[in-house]
């Protein structure tokens, strides 16, 4: 117990590093960069024996032992310090042929063994326990100084890619080795070696954390592009092909039997073409009556390819409102090509709007097909759109959708906008928040 208390006396800031390292990668292992956690529990396992190495040498003076597990134990640290530097590149570098990386340190290992013959190519213990150095006392110390160049050539070239975070925090690691190995060399208390050593792990653990961060953000960025791409992909679904073709087809029939009316569907029809293309960043709102005006567009082009099928009644008791854009014609597509469409007889689709205390609601009706509330998903492939816009008046409004349908009698879709929010005001003063202003 006493030999325990005192190598923790002395060894007490190599500890608190070790433990402390431990506990951030406990935290963090499930991470899918900090995977590699083996990696760092393997230099702590060699931190903490070359502090017992180390620390041995001591209770060899004091109780006089044989001097022959002094060159044990300077065969173990003449080994163990390249192999740290060794694995420290391994593990930071993209390093190639990583055999014939690894020839040095096997060479160094074969050399410092053979010293336990005797032969003082690389250091020799009398029987006082006085240490004498051989010829290639210095090899250990130029291996592990190959392993530190290699690694700072490495982080230069890193910093060169403008990978800042990377490549200083791995200058930062070898500025420590090469400090570390500078007072294993000049004969510096070689208790501090560990601690460094230690240090040296956690900068490690923080490579790793840059490494976490660089890849979250190029996540985070192609995320972005996705949504962006889903967004035009989504807003290109609801333009439908065939809708347009059809819509074409009756414009050209028209340029022959009624051109003043195949100018007025093309106004219409490049109206509704133009507010579905715009309608891009899903974070705008538009006015209750610009949204009206889209409605109007889809529903007159409508009427034309289907005369005398759809009847729109309206009942707009508050328009002073805003709304984010193709909500409400989206609905009002639904119900026309998924509700009354599908019935083979003339259908009216109702839109009203009324303020409550808190709310203002808007309630889009068809007297269509109507469908079995739940067997449907809202996916975005029965009934286009509803979750979509579902999903957009939560979060751009803080608002929610009621659905409500019956086989053979309709669907009512009814919006509710907090009147808070319904005139996009704090959104004006989010913007000012992030910017500062």
């Amino acid at each position: 117990m006493k030999i325990a208390l005192e190598y923790l006396t002395k060894n007490y800031l190599t500890v608190i590093v070790l433990l402390t390292i431990i506990v951030l990668v406990t935290i963090t292992r499930r991470s899918k960069v900090f995977e590699k956690t083996g990696r760092i529990y393997i230099m702590i396992g060699l931190t903490f024996a070359l502090s017992l190495i180390e620390f041995s040498e001591e209770l060899i003076d004091r109780y006089d032992m044989n001097y022959r597990l002094l060159f044990y134990k300077a065969m173990l640290i003449y080994w163990l310090y390249p192999m740290v530097a060794y694995l420290f590149l391994r593990f930071t570098c993209d390093v190639k042929k990583k055999f014939l990386l690894s020839i040095p340190l096997i060479i160094n290992m074969v050399i410092t063994a053979i010293d336990l013959s005797g032969t003082m190519l690389v250091y020799y213990y009398n029987a006082d326990h006085s240490f004498e150095g051989g010829p290639l006392n210095s090899f250990p110390f130029i291996v592990e100084l190959f392993y530190v160049v290699l690694i700072g050539v490495y982080s230069f070239k890193i910093l060169g890619r403008n990978n800042k975070s990377k490549g200083i925090i791995l200058a930062f690691m070898v500025a420590v080795i090469a400090v570390s190995q500078i007072l294993l060399n000049y004969d510096m208390p070689d208790i501090y070696i560990p601690t460094l050593i230690s240090v040296e792990i956690l900068i490690y653990y923080f490579y790793l954390a840059a490494i976490q961060y660089n890849e979250t953000r190029d996540e985070l960025v192609e995320s972005q592009l996705a949504l962006e791409r889903n967004k035009n992909n989504l807003l290109l679904a609801q333009i439908k092909p065939h809708f347009i073709n059809s819509n074409l087809a009756v414009i050209r029939s028209l340029c022959y039997e009624k051109p003043e009316k195949a100018v007025e569907m093309i106004d219409h029809f490049s109206g509704y073409l133009r507010e579905n293309i715009q309608q891009i960043d899903d974070m705008q709102l538009v006015s209750f009556e610009k949204e009206m005006e889209s409605v109007d567009n889809f529903v007159y082009l409508e009427m034309q390819r289907f005369p005398n099928r759809i009847e729109i009644v309206k009942d707009i008791q508050i328009k002073d409102f805003e709304i984010p854009p193709l909500s409400v014609q989206t609905i009002v597509e639904n119900a026309i090509r998924h509700g009354i469409s599908m019935t083979g007889e003339k259908g009216t689709v109702r839109i009203s709007t009324i303020e409550k205390p808190d709310n203002i609601i808007v309630k889009i009706e068809d007297n269509g097909k109507g469908f079995d509330i739940d067997s449907v998903d809202f996916d975005g492939i029965n009934h286009v759109g509803i979750k979509n816009v579902a999903n957009r008046l939560k979060r751009i409004l803080g608002g929610k959708i009621k659905v409500d349908s019956e086989i053979g009698y309709g669907t009512t879709v009814t919006f509710y906008i907090p009147k808070e929010r319904a005139n996009g005001s704090f959104l004006e003063t989010d913007n000012k928040d992030s910017t500062g202003k």
